[in-house]
C-alpha cells in the first residue's frame, strides 16, 4: 500500500475524495451516462448537537460509486447552514476534500493540529469518528476517519 507524508505523519492511500453539488440525482446521472460512473450508493445523512466534535448540525444527501481504486463521494446540502451549503454558496459545485480511513486517530489528527492545521467540521456518526481538517498551505481540506 503506498503511504503519503503529511508533517511526518505517514498516511495510508486516500479512501475517496469528496465533492460538493447542488442536486445528486442530475449529477449521478450525469456521471454514469457519460462517464460510466457507476453504481452508486445514495443516502441521507444528519448529525445532532450531541455528536459533533466541532461544526454545526447538518443533514445532507450523499452518493458514493467507486473510481478504481477509490471511491467518489457526492455531497448536497439539505437543511441548514453547514460547512457543504457554506462551500456551495462561496465557490460553487465541486472537489471539496480528500479522505484517508486511520486507526489511529489520537496520534494522528493532534499532531496535525499541532502543526497549523485547523479543524472545520467533524463528528461521531455512521460507526466512526470523522473529521475536516485545514491543511496550509493551499488550504486543502483533509478527512480523516477512525472505524470505531
Amino acid at each position: 500500500m503506498q503511504s503519503n507524508v503529511i508533517d511526518d505523519v505517514v498516511l495510508p492511500s486516500p479512501s475517496h475524495i469528496g465533492a460538493i453539488v447542488k442536486d445528486i440525482s442530475a449529477t449521478t446521472k450525469f456521471l454514469s451516462s457519460i462517464c460510466g460512473i457507476g453504481p452508486w450508493e445514495t443516502f441521507v445523512d444528519s448529525v445532532s448537537e450531541d455528536k459533533l466534535i466541532v461544526g454545526r448540525p447538518f443533514k445532507l444527501k450523499a452518493a458514493v460509486a467507486k473510481l478504481g481504486s477509490i471511491e467518489l463521494e457526492l455531497l448536497q446540502p439539505l437543511e441548514g447552514k453547514s460547512l457543504w451549503s457554506d462551500f456551495l454558496t462561496t465557490r460553487g459545485e465541486g472537489i471539496h476534500h480528500i479522505c484517508f480511513v486511520i486507526p489511529n486517530w489520537d496520534e494522528i489528527v493532534p499532531k496535525l493540529q499541532e502543526s497549523g492545521a485547523r479543524m472545520v467540521a467533524g463528528a461521531v456518526s455512521r460507526n466512526m469518528r470523522w473529521c475536516y481538517l485545514e491543511i496550509k498551505p493551499g488550504g486543502i481540506i483533509v478527512e480523516f476517519e477512525e472505524l470505531l
